[in-house]
């Protein structure tokens, strides 16, 4: 069988499954690139590891205030030959503060500033220079038809001062949307993205779809396909698994509990 055939085939199959099925807005990002409006409750800290074909990941956030979170990740990526890239290696800091969030509590908006790799966009010159990357987005979050379809879209921007390594400022338009199903395999949620940068600062449009298993609030395993739309490579494979602990980082806990060794 002809292997781009059936690729194709694949996202036709997802994108029916999206449009037709039901899904929620309690999908947090993962090893996906877009995110939502929701923030945790104040006093939690999220952790995630991801590793892939592409690159390896991981992401620590912390809600230090209500509605904000402080997000710092890193990603190592892997050797290419084929494309002539060396393994190197990115960061990327950013807060996250939910300026908007409707009475059901099922769709709103929030804002990010980072300084690093804006999510999404995925260059093809080796190392970015982290002080020297800067991006915003707002993420939006519209619940559907009486929340049978939560659809997220995150549009933002971002500005390189050292574009192609020779000091010349460039800007990108990023672009980034997401939707996502549950009650098709029990405790697991389907998801499905695309994104993607134009602009002086472009990068390739990008789809991913996986598969999140949910069977408690504390630890949630995940595992994902992308590839870029013109059929060439990119994040390939992916597994991780994210972590949300107790409200460790409110006093009240910090005085009330104790570590048993």
């Amino acid at each position: 069988m002809n292997f781009k055939y059936f690729q194709k085939q694949l996202i036709l199959i997802f994108i029916t499954i999206i449009l037709c099925q039901i899904s929620s807005n309690k999908v947090s990002a993962q090893q996906f690139n877009s995110d939502n409006y929701l923030t945790m409750p104040h006093g939690i800290g999220t952790f995630v590891l991801a590793s892939g074909q592409r690159n390896s990941a991981m992401y620590a956030t912390f809600s230090l205030l209500p509605r904000f979170e402080l997000n710092f990740s890193s990603a190592l990526f892997w050797e290419d030959k084929k494309a002539n890239l060396p393994q190197h290696f990115s960061t990327n800091l950013f807060g996250k503060y939910m300026f908007w969030v409707n009475e059901a509590n099922n769709g709103g908006a929030a804002i990010f500033l980072g300084v690093g790799r804006s999510p999404g966009y995925y260059n093809q010159s080796g190392y970015s220079a982290f002080h020297k990357n800067y991006w915003t987005s707002i993420a939006v979050t519209f619940p559907l038809f009486n929340n049978t379809i939560s659809w997220d879209i995150m549009p933002g921007a971002l500005v390189d001062f050292d574009h192609g390594n020779k000091n010349n400022q460039a800007w990108g338009f990023t672009w980034s949307t997401r939707m996502a199903i549950y009650k098709i395999i029990p405790q697991t949620a389907i998801v499905a993205e695309a994104y993607g940068t134009e602009g002086d600062v472009s990068s390739k449009a990008e789809y991913k779809v996986g598969l999140r298993w949910e069977p408690n609030d504390y630890i949630i395993p995940a595992i994902s396909y992308g590839s870029c739309f013109d059929g060439s490579s990119a994040s390939g494979f992916e597994i991780g698994i994210i972590i949300f602990t107790p409200p460790f980082l409110k006093k009240d806990f910090i005085k009330n509990n104790h570590i048993v060794y």
